[in-house]
């Protein structure tokens, strides 16, 4: 049965109809349009099987491949076409028993005529044409082939059919009768140089509807494309309690005045090694310990090495591990997208109640960026985000060590964060000690001292403030007080 006009009909792409507004409105034309390669077939074949599954008759008409070729594909994905009419027209010279005519061999008006038939017999509720460019090889004039394009329209809303017609980019312009359709998505990908390749998608038209704009993160795995919406702020916000929250250590919530507050963000920066990842496991302990989901996404450290390292500094994640409220997660930037990363951090936060998020390092973070420039804008806005809905967000950051210049550095976490904790090394009569401090609070007051931590088997402690440094704000501080206040 068809959808009502009123209804939007789902693509059967994850994240996609997020992006349209809701979905595809039944009886249009729209286009997709991307170079080769980009994955144009395979969401087609997405929506043909969406109508399947939805009790809807679909049909499929190949241009490009033949049958065997898309139940290749199909099969790659896991799919089967059984529940999906399809007919051939791709291969000339070879006799089909799918096949309605030979391209070589019919006129485009005759072609153009045989699949609107093949539409009027079948009465498919969706319909997808794979591709226009076939057609537009054997057209010359653009006034006979927008005409052409016009025929197919007025056929599916004479029968209520969705049409979903795929093109190729490359010098279709002035062949190319986007006026006709009411929606055109297009699916990019480009090359880095390392990893694979990005790939991306955005509407540049869509009538009738409120839909979100810009790029939007898209990845083709198996199982068909993937679209990771960007995060959506306009969306109801449900009311969370504000709350000061412990770190899990006495001393460091003096230092905080108290803690950090919940909806906040928090920042770790130090040179590598002073114990930002420790710290992070101490605020995750400390949330499961409330009984609060937290889940830690590793970027730079695999996580067998992150929980040997931690159980040798007398921190046991074992436990929160497997009570379920911990959750450490792997991630490798070179194959996970900034866009795929948010849309697993607000399916954590809204379908699974997290309430911390550690992101170990920013760094990493960063090498998942295509465009660094970016990394501000997008991390702010995720920070944003997250805060809205009462989560605490960690992240940390590691900046140059005393051997290595300060420069290079390409996001300000000073900037991000609304409470910043630093960590330095000092030297203090012939030995390589930690500082600790607090530079910056948005809710609250804290201290502004400075005091000395070591990480030893039984945890992190914390020394009362020492006042004696020198060269704190260069990030090499100088110990030049008397030995007895150290650790």
């Amino acid at each position: 049965m068809a959808n009502p006009p009123s209804e939007l009909m789902t693509s059967g792409v994850p994240g996609l109809d997020r992006v349209l507004g809701g979905g595809l409105r039944p009886g249009h034309l729209y286009f997709v349009e991307g170079e080769p390669g980009s994955g144009k077939t395979t969401l087609a074949l997405q929506f043909a099987l969406e109508g399947s599954r939805q009790g809807e008759s679909s049909l499929v008409v190949s241009m490009a491949e033949s049958a065997d070729e898309l139940t290749t594909i199909a099969r790659s994905h896991g799919w089967t076409l059984d529940g999906v009419a399809l007919r051939d027209l791709a291969a000339p010279g070879a006799v089909r028993s799918t096949a309605l005519f030979e391209l070589s061999e019919v006129e485009l008006d005759d072609r153009v005529q045989a699949i609107v038939d093949e539409m009027d017999s079948i009465k498919p509720q969706r319909f997808v044409l794979d591709t226009l460019a076939a057609l537009r090889a054997f057209s010359s004039q653009c006034g006979q082939f927008r005409r052409h394009v016009e025929q197919f329209r007025s056929k599916a809303q004479e029968l209520g059919t969705t049409m979903l017609i795929t093109d190729e980019l490359a010098g279709t312009d002035e062949l190319h009768p986007r006026s006709l359709a009411w929606g055109v998505m297009r699916m990019e990908q480009r090359l880095s140089d390392f990893g694979p390749p990005r790939r991306r998608f955005w509407v540049p038209k869509l009538r009738g509807q409120a839909f979100t704009g810009g790029y939007h993160d898209m990845r083709i795995v198996k199982g068909g494309v993937r679209v990771f919406p960007r995060l959506d702020d306009t969306l109801p916000i449900p009311p969370f309690e504000s709350a000061q929250l412990s770190s899990g250590l006495p001393t460091l919530d003096t230092l905080l005045g108290g803690g950090v507050e919940s909806g906040t963000s928090l920042g770790i920066i130090g040179p590598p090694g002073c114990g930002k990842s420790t710290l992070s496991c101490c605020f995750a302990l400390a949330a499961t310990a409330r009984g609060e989901r937290a889940v830690l996404y590793a970027f730079d450290e695999s996580l067998e090495t992150l929980r040997l390292r931690t159980r040798s500094q007398g921190i046991d994640l074992e436990p929160a591990i497997a009570s379920g409220l911990l959750v450490l997660r792997q991630v490798d930037p070179a194959a996970l997208s900034p866009g795929e990363l948010s849309q697993n951090l607000a399916e954590e936060v809204a379908e699974r109640g997290t309430r911390l998020i550690v992101i170990d390092s920013l760094n990493g973070y960063l090498q998942a960026m295509p465009e660094e420039r970016f990394m501000n804008l997008h991390v702010h806005s995720l920070l944003a985000w997250l805060g809205k809905r009462g989560v605490l967000t960690l992240l940390t950051l590691a900046q140059p060590s005393p051997l290595t210049s300060q420069e290079g550095m390409t996001v300000d976490l000073s900037y991000l964060a609304d409470t910043v904790i630093a960590q330095r090394y000092f030297e203090a009569y012939g030995a390589l000690r930690r500082a600790i401090s607090v530079l910056k609070k948005r809710y609250g007051d804290h201290e502004r001292t400075i005091r000395e931590y070591r990480i030893t088997g039984s945890g992190i402690k914390l020394g009362e403030p020492l006042s004696q440094f020198r060269g704190v704000l260069s990030g090499i501080p100088e110990y030049l007080g008397k030995q007895k206040p150290l650790l």
